[in-house]
């Protein structure tokens, strides 16, 4: 399931792949390849279809 996420930082939005809803999470601290450190990101929403290019 693609999630789309923001850095809270830097405002960089990625994707997320994981198996599971995590609608009800209220933020996620991961690594930022823009800030190179963890950040707390925002959960923006589910994406319906991924683009592969």
């Amino acid at each position: 399931m693609p999630w789309k996420i923001k850095c809270t930082k830097c405002g960089r939005e990625s994707l997320l792949m994981v198996g599971y809803d995590i609608r009800d999470f209220k933020k996620l601290y991961l690594y930022c390849e823009n800030c190179k450190e963890n950040t707390f990101h925002e959960i923006l929403g589910y994406v319906e279809e991924v683009k592969v290019e």
